[in-house]
């Protein structure tokens, strides 16, 4: 693979690879697709099944899941779409 000099400068001198006044955040879509799914199965067809990441916080261990931060999401912030939550 060839790389140019100015894509190596800015490399090197820990420039950013674009520039936008935009913020891009990772959206795993079929996490809250899934859990929206639920809504319409009965009681059988629901998994009970949760994935969840896990880190360790000071002392404690946290389950970590997007989905249930949003769904679990305080007061102050309901009035916010998932869009703007993210």
């Amino acid at each position: 693979m060839e790389l140019g000099a100015p894509m190596i400068c800015s490399y090197l001198l820990g420039m950013p690879d674009r520039y936008t006044n935009r913020k891009f955040v990772t959206f795993y879509w079929r996490s809250f697709v899934a859990e929206a799914r639920n809504s319409w199965k009965s009681g059988d067809d629901i998994l009970d099944e949760v994935k969840v990441h896990i880190k360790k916080h000071g002392g404690d261990i946290v389950g970590v899941s997007p989905v249930e931060d949003y769904i679990r999401r305080p007061v102050e912030l309901e009035h916010l779409c998932l869009y703007d939550w993210i």
